[in-house]
């Protein structure tokens, strides 16, 4: 198994688990948190995520890219990075209170407080964590992001039960980094990371400047409308726009989170190698829209179902703005590939380029949007997204060949497995007269047949996924039964294959 397969495998168990994890906390704190004390948690978070972007300064992706990660430079890279989280600490702890004022959330000011501390301690993770991720040691980032995840779980539900309200996540948040750094030092690399060492500074400032300014804009784009609506439209339907768009983003984090830490080393492997990215980027389009497209759709005739198990009546209106949200998504189905690809074939400085050109322009439509309302902010996402993905494929074509008939021809089992399980769905949407009131019973069942009809379209169409996923049905086979009977199942595999084949021909 190659290492990049043996990497994705790991990465989408650590993904989903950190999910389901993710969904538990969900579905208790939804039903112990208003929307609007939601909301201040949700503030929080925007601007301890913006400032962390500058603290980062783009240290990561260099270790990962670096052709020789020397202990110079990994040194230098620490170096830089404390030197970035000391006055970004003291920046936060002293102005919260200045913004808790601005938005007139005085709780915000002890949210701040206790995040700020994990400015420091995340400068410690950084380059342990690159460097195993540029080795590929994915089992090691599985059990880490697994064990800091169950805490930051277990801490959040117990925080919250006890009436810590908004609080409870900024604890746990600096619970699991802590635990999260002890970790890094016992998987980091034998030399001695944290040394003060100034002596390959330039080419990490260098590399730095563009990758911090990229990740600032991408950051700027999902954070910077949540600071605006926490004062357009208030703590209260800031809460109910999060937990849509969170909802919306269900099929992106359980199906495509597993690609996300593995497509940026292994493009970069495969530049190194020499292989041919144009290729490698269809077939990741391939795999991307085979199982964003059909979940994206079942999002979208399956919200209702979806908020009541995850969220309660109390927010059933997210509802058609999660619809509104999940249909916009089906537009960005290459954007998690542009990003990697570029930065394998040398264009880091397009990424920020990238980044200047889209960022700006699709926050100002969605505050612009926000003045109208929740359902106005939705439909923007319609037209900055296509814009977003036109702009994103014109820059990765001038670094890799794209033929637009090889595009569309990537796309078309895709489209046709999509439609194919998308059946199931839309007989329960007439069942239930409309997906906006389809019962919870209606919609789990919906959602089984849809998968069941995914997995043998996959099989009909012979699109590309059919390959890895026999290879998991295989490799599971292997562990669960013996020799004999992984053969006998084989056989049977083949022969209902073989079946189907002759009655599509």
């Amino acid at each position: 198994m190659s290492s990049v397969r043996r990497g994705l495998i790991f990465s989408s168990f650590e993904r989903y688990s950190v999910l389901l994890l993710g969904m538990l906390t969900t579905i208790v704190t939804a039903r112990l948190l208003t929307p609007a004390d939601f909301g201040i948690a949700v503030i929080g978070l925007a601007i301890f995520g913006l400032i962390d972007i500058f603290r980062d300064f783009g240290s990561g992706t260099y270790i990962i890219q670096v052709d020789d990660p020397t202990p110079e430079r990994v040194q230098s890279v620490f170096t830089v990075t404390l030197m970035l989280a000391l006055p970004l600490f003291l920046l936060t702890y002293f102005f919260a209170g200045t913004i808790a004022k601005f938005y007139g959330l005085p709780g915000l000011e002890a949210y701040l407080h206790v995040t700020a501390f994990c400015l420091l301690t995340s400068s410690f993770c950084s380059p342990a964590y690159a460097l195993l991720n540029r080795n590929l040691q994915f089992d090691k980032l599985t059990i880490l992001s697994l064990t800091t995840s169950s805490l930051n779980a277990v801490v959040t539900i117990m925080l919250a039960l006890a009436g810590f309200s908004y609080m409870s996540y900024a604890w746990a948040q600096l619970v699991s980094t802590v635990i999260y750094f002890w970790l890094c030092l016992m998987w980091g690399p034998k030399f001695p990371i944290y040394r003060f060492s100034l002596s390959e500074w330039r080419p990490v400032v260098r590399y730095g400047v563009y990758d911090s300014a990229r990740a600032l804009l991408l950051h700027l784009g999902d954070a910077a409308p949540f600071l605006a609506f926490g004062k357009t439209l208030g703590a209260a339907s800031l809460g109910i726009y999060q937990r849509a768009l969170s909802i919306s983003r269900l099929a992106d984090k359980t199906l495509l989170s597993g690609f996300a830490p593995v497509l940026q080393p292994a493009f970069s492997k495969h530049s190194r190698e020499g292989r041919d990215l144009g290729k490698s980027f269809l077939l990741g389009i391939e795999h991307v829209t085979v199982l964003l497209w059909p979940a994206l759709v079942g999002v979208v005739l399956l919200a209702h179902p979806l908020v009541m198990i995850l969220l309660g009546a109390q927010w059933s209106s997210t509802v058609p703005i999660i619809q509104v949200l999940a249909m916009s998504s089906m537009i960005c189905f290459p954007l998690s590939l542009c990003r990697p690809a570029l930065i394998a074939a040398g264009g880091v400085r397009e990424t920020a380029i990238l980044a200047i050109l889209t960022v700006p322009v699709v926050v100002a439509v969605q505050i612009a949007a926000s003045f109208w309302g929740l359902m106005a902010v939705a439909w923007s996402f319609v037209l900055t997204n296509m814009y977003t993905v036109a702009v994103s494929l014109h820059f990765v074509s001038k670094h890799i060949s794209l033929p637009q008939n090889d595009v569309l021809r990537a796309l078309q089992k895709s489209f046709i497995v999509t439609l194919v399980s998308a059946v199931p769905l839309i007989l329960a949407a007439i069942i239930a007269d409309g997906a906006e009131q389809m019962p919870v019973a209606i919609g789990v069942g919906a959602g089984i047949l849809s998968a069941i009809s995914w997995f043998f379209a996959i099989h009909l169409t012979g699109h590309p996924i059919k390959n890895e996923i026999d290879r998991l049905l295989d490799a599971a086979a292997a562990v669960l039964f013996s020799p004999a009977t992984v053969q006998n199942l084989k056989a049977v595999r083949s022969a209902v294959v073989s079946r189907a084949s002759v009655r599509k021909e």
